[in-house]
């Protein structure tokens, strides 16, 4: 028995964390993002096409703008407001985003393409985790690989998948 708890404890230790990445450019990374997987969040539940929007502002912190179809492409659009300030504590790139002036919470990137076309944010414990473009659609070999290097942490199964909208919401 000794034995066996002892290598699931070895499992545990060697089971790879995903390295989040370390710095960015925060005006390389502002600008508009499409919504291409998440995982469930009840503020998103209804979301057809949803995007993110990161504009930098003089203070080097973002203004985020929320926004999507609610139920169907070309429904009702929902949308809400926020903040982001980035910070590079350590080792790690994170962004504190703040919604109703009292929701704040910690998010950090897990990938960022080079170019700056891919990316994926979430919080610590990959509660909540998106998969974001800076088109409607991403290349399969991209996120194929995105995928590799989540299916080490997370239930893939998890992930939604985000309803195509080539105008963008």
């Amino acid at each position: 028995m000794k034995a066996l708890i002892f290598f699931v404890f070895l499992h545990f230790l060697s089971a790879e964390e995903i390295e989040s990445v370390t710095s960015i450019d925060i005006q390389k990374f502002s600008g508009l993002w499409y919504e291409v997987a998440r995982t469930y969040n009840k503020f998103e539940k209804n979301c057809v096409a949803p995007t993110v929007e990161y504009v930098l502002k003089d203070n080097n912190k973002y203004r985020v703008h929320n926004r999507c179809f609610d139920k169907v492409m070309d429904g009702e659009m929902i949308e809400y407001h926020g903040t982001a300030t980035p910070t590079n504590e350590g080792s790690t790139f994170t962004m504190d985003i703040t919604y109703y002036f009292i929701f704040t919470k910690e998010y950090r990137l897990l990938h960022l393409e080079e170019d700056y076309s891919a990316a994926v944010m979430a919080d610590q414990n990959l509660e909540h985790l998106w998969i974001m473009s800076r088109e409607p659609t991403m290349k399969k070999n991209i996120l194929d690989k995105i995928l590799a290097k989540l299916d080490l942490q997370i239930d893939l199964k998890r992930l939604i998948y985000s309803s195509e909208n080539k105008k963008g919401a």
